[in-house]
């Protein structure tokens, strides 16, 4: 039985303040370990360390998005957790950060983990294991989104795919402005495509939906509203159909983790499109959040 999280002493931060960012989405402890270099196909290597930390992208999104929201914004995390002690820390720490976690639901016994590679050079290599997140539905996820009637519905597809679609059935239905992070990227259909303001992918994922051509965001502009394409060190492109911008960044430092990083961009974006800017200069101030993101980790 679906379970909604009542929250502790203080209430809600959605008692005080309208719902501009509700992200669907995935919860998982993230268990990272530190090599030299990933080991091949029956190989063992050594690691240098091994941490827990907090993780998802559904969580690491609503974080993003609540760290930048202005005082009178309130971020939701609409998700599934386990009845275990992972779950109970992924919960107190999306609550700690100012993320709304009325609609985090409790389900089973286990929670997502996610098993994480990271070499010298900062490269990744990653494993989820969905856990409670596979249990959330999309009948969970619409009672949720009445509820909080948010004005921009941030999701990826690490959640289950009917879970995807009822998100974007909802925010055509509703008006409400529709973000969607195909991550992994999988084929979807049209009308779920067509939905999406922006649709936001790396170049890899940009590929998957464009196809091979030099005019990646012009073919993405086919099927969707308007997209944002990030590429790592070398930017990002924004196209919607009156024009198509690049936004410099500063790349990370040779060595440095980036993972999460995607997760953060679309997250600010989000709360960004939600207070009113418009998706050139949310992306500008996103791209330049998340490369603070990084280096704030890479210092701290």
């Amino acid at each position: 039985m679906f379970r909604v999280y009542s929250g502790t002493s203080g209430g809600s931060v959605r008692d005080v303040s309208p719902t501009r960012v509700a992200v669907v989405g995935t919860l998982n402890m993230d268990v990272v370990v530190t090599v030299d270099v990933r080991p091949g196909v029956g190989e063992t290597v050594l690691g240098s360390s091994v941490r827990e930390r907090c993780g998802g992208k559904g969580a690491n999104q609503a974080i993003a998005a609540a760290s930048a929201a202005d005082a009178e914004s309130s971020v939701a995390l609409i998700g599934t957790v386990g009845d275990d002690s992972a779950g109970a820390a992924m919960l107190a720490n999306a609550r700690s950060t100012g993320v709304d976690v009325t609609y985090v639901g409790v389900e089973g016994d286990t929670s997502g983990r996610a098993f994480i590679e990271v070499d010298a050079s900062g490269d990744n290599r990653i494993v989820v294991i969905p856990g409670a997140n596979s249990l959330l539905s999309a009948g969970a996820v619409v009672t949720a989104l009445d509820a909080l009637d948010p004005h921009v519905v941030l999701t990826q597809l690490e959640s289950p795919r009917a879970v995807t679609e009822s998100v974007a059935r909802w925010c055509t239905h509703h008006r409400r402005r529709f973000v969607l992070n195909p991550s992994p990227v999988a084929p979807l259909p049209e009308q779920v495509l067509a939905a999406a303001d922006p649709l936001v992918v790396n170049e890899h994922e940009a590929r998957a939906y464009a196809g091979i051509g030099t005019d990646i965001a012009g073919a993405l502009l086919k099927y969707t509203a308007s997209a944002v394409i990030t590429l790592g060190a070398r930017g990002v492109i924004v196209a919607t159909p009156e024009r198509t911008s690049s936004i410099a960044v500063i790349p990370a430092a040779e060595g440095v983790e980036t993972t999460g990083a995607g997760d953060h961009f679309a997250g600010v974006l989000a709360i960004r499109l939600a207070e009113g800017e418009d998706l050139h200069n949310a992306a500008t101030h996103a791209a330049h959040s998340a490369t603070a993101f990084i280096a704030d980790r890479h210092l701290g």
